[in-house]
């Protein structure tokens, strides 16, 4: 393969996106679209957190290190581009049979998987891979990289493959992402999204202890849109990030509205995204909304998930540690669902963690599920940490975790997710009463 002067990438001395894309035209066109040909869009994972830690220069050298495993696996006709900062593309000409562009894409999925050794440091990285094939999937060059890198985003949101072949059915799908991103969009714009709160109550009574701010979108043609379905979107696209301020500025400021009504006082959990924590700016935003809004710090509580902590565990715990000097309560969302790991729990200055709703679900039925949250519950116990449990729907859970000790729980037992006004007046009933 050679690659003219004027084409080259300045770093791995392949071809630039332009002239390749041009290429693949003009070779797919001499072939009247009958080329049986290949075409892989090559995402190199985890290398914008090696941008973040290290710079510019660790990430080319790491794209450039990566290259030297991709020019074994191509043939002499082959052409490879830097496609952009973290992806390659390769078009793969005069294949035999179609399948050649899938054994291709298994092998570089292969030869990504191991570690490379940045400024002394060892990087696990590896490859997501979108692969369309000519003339099944498209008959010009534009339609082929088009296609493959649908297949490349559908390989990157599966989560599990390395590689996807384009199916038609991946554009109808993507359309409909991007319809929902933009409805989500005008969402934000015209004041679509709400916040409900659902009460937190005392396990061994019932009586209402706190309530967790969850989000809530109305469509105007298509009603409630489940949270499932659009904060995917949200966290892709980023916009969660300006979503998340305005959620925590709601709850906020409606805890400033309960105090003034004379409501006792009660802690109310705002979720925040692994967007949030790689945006940077969350203890500056908390220390702007707590001296607007003169709360007391402590009735206001950050759940966190255990997917911000792996990537980047001293940037999370030192604005944890932050956030936590100012007063304000930090739990630990859907425990034993990710990446747990005692060596780092200690580190973190947490004032509970969440048992995750399916192993109250499984718990009911099932003696293994049971005795991991007792032991969940013993060792928060050891660590002076509060236990809530979420998702209780039966009495019969609702027993066993009084019994295993759980101090705090929600769920549709208790109370649904309700606007303010209800809430406020859930709370005042069962004060009532009490």
């Amino acid at each position: 393969m050679e690659i003219d002067s004027i084409a080259r990438d300045a770093v791995t001395g392949l071809w630039e996106m332009r002239p390749f894309a041009n290429r693949v035209s003009e070779l797919m066109d001499a072939h009247n679209g009958q080329l049986i040909a290949g075409l892989l869009v090559v995402e190199i994972e985890r290398m914008h957190q090696l941008f973040r830690v290290h710079g510019q220069g660790s990430l080319d050298q790491a794209m450039s290190m990566l290259v030297r495993r991709l020019l074994p696996i191509c043939g002499p006709d082959d052409l490879i581009c830097r496609f952009a900062q973290t992806q390659f593309a390769i078009f793969l000409p005069g294949l035999d049979h179609a399948g050649k562009a899938l054994f291709a894409a298994s092998a570089i999925a292969n030869s990504m998987g191991e570690t490379i050794s940045i400024e002394g440091q060892q990087i696990h990285v590896s490859a997501k891979i979108g692969v369309a094939v000519s003339p099944a999937d498209a008959t010009d060059g534009p339609s082929l990289i088009r296609n493959a890198c649908i297949a490349l985003e559908q390989a990157l949101s599966s989560g599990t493959a390395s590689y996807l072949h384009f199916t038609r059915s991946m554009r109808s799908e993507l359309k409909e992402k991007l319809d929902l991103e933009d409805a989500l969009r005008a969402a934000i714009r015209e004041d679509q999204l709400t916040v409900h709160y659902q009460p937190k109550v005392a396990i061994q009574d019932g009586t209402p202890v706190g309530g967790e701010a969850l989000l809530r979108w109305t469509h105007p043609d298509r009603g409630m849109i489940p949270p499932n379905v659009f904060i995917p979107t949200a966290e892709e696209t980023g916009l969660i990030v300006p979503i998340g301020e305005w959620v925590l500025r709601k709850a906020i400021n409606q805890i400033r509205e309960w105090l003034d009504e004379g409501l006792p006082p009660i802690q109310i959990a705002v979720n925040v995204s692994e967007r949030q924590f790689r945006w940077g700016h969350l203890p500056a935003l908390i220390d702007v909304l707590l001296a607007e809004s003169r709360i007391p710090p402590h009735l206001l509580q950050l759940e966190i998930t255990e997917t911000i902590l792996p990537d980047d565990l001293e940037g999370a715990l030192q604005q944890m540690r932050w956030i936590a000097d100012r007063g304000v309560a930090l739990a630990l969302d859907d425990f034993g669902t990710g990446y747990s790991s005692l060596s780092y729990l200690r580190e973190l200055p947490l004032d509970c963690l969440k048992v995750d709703r399916q192993f109250v679900s499984d718990m009911e039925r099932d003696q293994s599920t049971r005795h991991i949250v007792e032991a969940i519950v013993a060792m928060a116990q050891a660590m002076d940490l509060k236990v809530v449990a979420e998702g209780i729907e039966t009495p019969a859970q609702w027993d066993i975790l009084r019994r295993l000790g759980v101090e705090e729980g929600q769920g549709y037992l208790f109370a649904r997710p309700m606007p303010a006004e209800a809430f406020a007046a859930f709370v005042r009933h069962a004060g009532a009463e009490g």
